[in-house]
C-alpha cells in the first residue's frame, strides 16, 4: 500500500457504492456481510477485515488502496441540475453525481499537463429578475458572439472554460445535466451531455439549456424546489436556450412570411439555426410570432408525422461532440508518450486511486487507451536461426 495512504476511509466506500448505483443492501448481500456492517464501514464506526475489503474492492471495481486514500483538494459540490428529474431514479442521480466528482478531480490533474481556457461565465448579479432575452444578449457579448445562429455551442462552451463531457459509458439512459463545483476555492463548471448522441439539433439545444443552469445557479436551490417549481425552472432554461440559439431579431425577420404555418418551413430552418423544428415552433410561440392556434396546429402536424421522436435531417447531420478532453489526452498519451502507469501514478499523487478502465470510462476513452505506451521502449531480443 502506498505510503501516501492513511487509515480506512468510509466515505470512499460510500462513493464507490453510489458510483455503481448500488444500495447498502446490494453491497451487503454480495459481500456476505450484514447491512449494519456496511453502514458502520461507511460511517467509519468499524473497519472491514482484509478478506471483506478484498471482496468490496472486487464488487465495486475500485482498487483496495482507493478506500484508504483522501482527496488532496478541497471540493465543494453545488446543485446538480438534471433535465429528467422525474424520469431519473435517485440511485442513478447519485451515481452521476459521484461520477462527475471523479471526472472533475481527473480533469484537475490533466490541467497540470494542459492549459485549459479560463472559465468565463457572464456576471448575473445585476439581474433582479430572470429575463432570458437579456441573459442571452449578455452571453453573446461576453463571448464575442454575433447575433447569428450558433452552429456548435459545445465548442463555444469549451472555449470559455466549461468542462463538457458525454454521459459516462456505463450509463444506459439519462438526459443532460450540469453542476458547479468549488475546487480549492476555484469555480469549476461542468456540463454532461445526455444520451441524445445521434441528434445534433437536440444536443445543441441541451447544451444551451445546461448553460442556463450554470449562469443562473445562484437563483435556485434545488433541494427547496417543489415539483412544480422544478418544472418552471426547466421551462425557463428552455426559454433561455431558445433565446440564445435563435436570436430574436433574425428569427422575427425569417417569420415575416405566410410559410410560418407550414411545418416544412421550420424543418428547412433547422439547417440555419441548428435546433429542432419543434424548438423553432416553440420559440415562435414565445415571441408571439404565431398564434396559439397556429402553434397547436404545427405541433399536431409534428405528432401525426411521427417527428416527435425523430425529425427529417436528424440522422444525416453529424453529431456534435466535446473535443477538449480527447485532444488533451491525445497530447499527453499519444504526443508526449506518457504511459498509463505514469498517468495513473499522477492521479494517485492527488489522492485519485483508480483502475485505468475506470478512468477511461469516466473520460469516454476507448478501453485500453491509457495502456498503449506501457510496452514502448522495451528491448526486443531476437536471434537468427
Amino acid at each position: 500500500m502506498s505510503e501516501n495512504l492513511t487509515s480506512f476511509n468510509g466515505e470512499r466506500l460510500k462513493t464507490a457504492r453510489l458510483y455503481n448505483s448500488m444500495t447498502i443492501t446490494d453491497v451487503a448481500e454480495q459481500a456476505g456481510v450484514s447491512k449494519q456492517a456496511i453502514s458502520q464501514f461507511e460511517t467509519n464506526k468499524a473497519e472491514p477485515k482484509l478478506e471483506t475489503m478484498i471482496k468490496l474492492s472486487s464488487i465495486l471495481g475500485f482498487p483496495r488502496d482507493y478506500f484508504y486514500g483522501v482527496s488532496k483538494k478541497e471540493i465543494v459540490i453545488g446543485d446538480t441540475y438534471f433535465r429528467s428529474m422525474v424520469a431519473t431514479s435517485n440511485k442513478e442521480r447519485m451515481a452521476q453525481i459521484e461520477r462527475v466528482k471523479l471526472f472533475v478531480a481527473i480533469m484537475n490533474v490533466i490541467g497540470e499537463y494542459i492549459e485549459f481556457p479560463q472559465l468565463a461565465l457572464c456576471d448575473t448579479n445585476d439581474l433582479n429578475d430572470i429575463d432570458v432575452e437579456e441573459l442571452a444578449e449578455k452571453v453573446r457579448k461576453v463571448w464575442g458572439l454575433k447575433k447569428q445562429p450558433i452552429a456548435n455551442l459545445i465548442d463555444e462552451m469549451e472555449k470559455h472554460g466549461i468542462f463538457v463531457n458525454s454521459v459516462f459509458t456505463n450509463t444506459k439512459h439519462i438526459d443532460a445535466y450540469s453542476q458547479i463545483q468549488q475546487v480549492d476555492g476555484k469555480t469549476t463548471a461542468v456540463v454532461i451531455l445526455g444520451s441524445d448522441k445521434d441528434n445534433a439539433f437536440r444536443r445543441n439545444f441541451s447544451a444551451a439549456h445546461e448553460l442556463g443552469h450554470l449562469l443562473l445557479d445562484d437563483f435556485y436551490n434545488v433541494d427547496d424546489l417543489s415539483k412544480l417549481e422544478y418544472k418552471e425552472m426547466e421551462d425557463t432554461m428552455n426559454r433561455f436556450a431558445g433565446a440564445l440559439l435563435v436570436p430574436k431579431e433574425l428569427y422575427t425577420s425569417d417569420l415575416m412570411t405566410s410559410s410560418k404555418t407550414d411545418l416544412n418551413f421550420y424543418i428547412r430552418l433547422k439547417k440555419k439555426y441548428h435546433v429542432s423544428a419543434a424548438a423553432l415552433i416553440v420559440r415562435a410561440k414565445h415571441l408571439e410570432l404565431i398564434t396559439v392556434n397556429q402553434y397547436q396546429y404545427l405541433m399536431k402536424q409534428l405528432s401525426q408525422k411521427g417527428y416527435r421522436t425523430a425529425e427529417p435531417l436528424d440522422k444525416e447531420t453529424p453529431t456534435i461532440k466535446p473535443r477538449y478532453i480527447k485532444e488533451a489526452m491525445k497530447m499527453i498519451i499519444e504526443e508526449d508518450g506518457v504511459t498509463g502507469k505514469e498517468f495513473l501514478g499522477e492521479l494517485e499523487e492527488n489522492g485519485i486511486i483508480l483502475y485505468s478502465k475506470t478512468v477511461e470510462e469516466i473520460l469516454n476513452l476507448p478501453e485500453g487507451y491509457l495502456c498503449q505506451n506501457d510496452s514502448k521502449g522495451e528491448v526486443i531480443e531476437l536471434q537468427r536461426k
